[in-house]
């Protein structure tokens, strides 16, 4: 498996901020990683690539400087609000943009004014329509805030800058959303010396009573759970079949580890020895899911739902339209070409294979979207003719070796160049 880009973006934030050197060892690489890397140089803090895979970062001990340039963080929504919490800590101005969907479909400011603007921070939206180009100047030192956390990212934001805050900082959340996510941010909080108080684990009430900068580290970057359900389900929906994932970490605490226990509720024949995943070919039935803890995953259930018999129901995932591309309707018009009868709620998708369809070969839009694309591969799979999914190029940003590694395992992929 691919190492993780969620784990990856962590360390490298804190790494940068960070009082002294800090070791990143193997990182996702791709183009939202050398972005970042390019953001993180313009703070002040001096990457270089010592060896290959291995990242020696001189942090900025919480001195960070105003950025000289504008900092495109293209495809990455994760990359956007991370860079954007870093800027409400960064007493001068900072400008971001990134590509079509940052600038159309990522609307974070309508959940980041509250809460800025009563910790001092400044933020612009060029276009005055909630999403980047943004402008921002920072930083939080203290003070009381309020915000809507239905989707994590921009929590993720809030609580970067206010960890950073030597003065006491307190944030208050109503309809608190992904928690795995942010169990994640937490951890690394933890893992670096930031204190904190999740007031009763409620996600609801956070408390920072001043911090020092992080402490330097020497980190390496762990196996990305996102990933193994695209290889285990192309095992799992073709006959005759069994792949094996190796190495995966159970110890970490990324939510989407979640989805072996949802495709095994879904009656698919996966067995765990120790860091081993095993799927078998399987007869899957429908379930009703909640996706709040892992709604990159929508794409990957909703494909699983289409073989399985009778109602899949596919809930709370409303952050799912707030990704790549609005994934809900993506998914539901991607797959009505393919003959899916697929009913698009707010949050979710309902999905009743009762067998009077089933799909077939289709030309589907990737939508620039890594979770589309590899998706709607394992879909092609398993229907009759050819499938041509476009942008398939963007495999690369969480699963760098999706495309070589299931045709060493028998699929009939091709990489076409347009």
């Amino acid at each position: 498996m691919p190492r993780s880009k969620t784990h990856s973006f962590r360390a490298l934030i804190l790494a940068s901020l960070a009082d002294g050197t800090s070791f990143v060892r193997n990182p996702k690489l791709s183009g939202d990683w050398h972005e970042a890397v390019k953001a993180m140089r313009m703070y002040g803090a001096k990457i270089e690539e010592t060896e290959p895979g291995v990242f020696r970062v001189e942090g900025v001990g919480g001195r960070l400087q105003t950025p000289a340039d504008i900092i495109n963080v293209n495809n990455s929504g994760t990359m956007l609000f991370f860079v954007a919490g870093v800027a409400a800590a960064c007493p001068g101005w900072s400008v971001i943009t990134g590509d079509e969907s940052i600038r159309t479909l990522r609307k974070i400011s309508s959940n980041l004014f509250e809460p800025f603007e009563e910790l001092g921070v400044q933020l612009i939206s060029t276009k005055n329509d909630g999403m980047a180009p943004l402008v921002i100047k920072g930083k939080v030192d203290g003070g009381v805030a309020h915000m809507d956390g239905v989707g994590c990212q921009p929590v993720f934001s809030v609580l970067l800058a206010s960890a950073f805050s030597q003065k006491p900082v307190e944030i208050f959340v109503r309809n608190p959303g992904e928690r795995a996510y942010i169990d994640l941010l937490l951890y690394w909080f933890r893992k670096v010396g930031l204190r904190y108080e999740n007031v009763a684990h409620r996600y609801e009430h956070y408390i920072f009573p001043g911090n020092n900068p992080p402490q330097a580290f020497d980190v390496e970057i762990p196996l990305e759970w996102s990933a193994p359900a695209y290889p285990l389900l192309a095992a799992i929906l073709t006959p005759a079949s069994e792949i094996t994932v190796r190495g995966m970490n159970w110890e970490d605490p990324y939510g989407d580890r979640q989805v072996i226990a949802l495709l095994r509720d879904m009656g698919a024949d996966i067995t765990i020895d120790g860091d081993a995943l095993t799927a078998r070919t399987s007869e899957l039935h429908g379930v009703e899911v909640d996706m709040n803890d892992l709604p990159d995953q929508v794409p990957t259930i909703a494909i699983a739902a289409c073989f399985a018999k009778g109602k899949t129901v596919i809930k709370n995932a409303l952050t799912a339209r707030w990704k790549e591309c609005d994934r809900i309707a993506a998914v539901r018009r991607e797959l009505a070409k393919m003959g899916a009868k697929v009913i698009e709620k707010e949050d979710g998708l309902i999905i009743d294979q009762d067998g009077t369809w089933k799909l077939h070969a289709a030309q589907i839009d990737g939508y620039y979207d890594h979770r589309m694309v590899l998706s709607f591969a394992l879909a092609a799979m398993q229907v009759e003719g050819e499938t041509l999914i476009s942008d398939a190029q963007m495999v690369e940003k969480s699963f760098e070796n999706f495309i070589p590694d299931m045709i060493n395992v028998g699929a009939q992929f091709e990489l076409v160049e347009e």
